[in-house]
């Protein structure tokens, strides 16, 4: 829909009138686009998602494996 779409039921609505309500109309318009923009810039792209790791790296405790295997 495009502002120039919008039509009036009421009448008598002054050039005023309209234009307020188109620039109300028009901010909630561009509010939204914003919004969905930023919703599909979230998260990692294809790329990033291919070039992290498999898994966390593994960490290391007071144990070794192996080193005390059996007791």
């Amino acid at each position: 829909m495009t502002l120039e779409n919008v039509r009036f039921l009421t009448q008598g609505v002054s050039p005023e009138e309209k234009a307020a309500v188109l620039a109300v109309l028009d901010a909630q318009i561009a509010e939204e686009s914003a919004i969905e923009h930023e919703v599909q810039g979230a998260g990692m792209s294809a790329w990033q998602k291919s070039q992290r790791g498999i898994r966390e790296d593994i960490k290391g405790g007071s144990r070794r494996f192996g080193w005390d295997f059996g007791k």
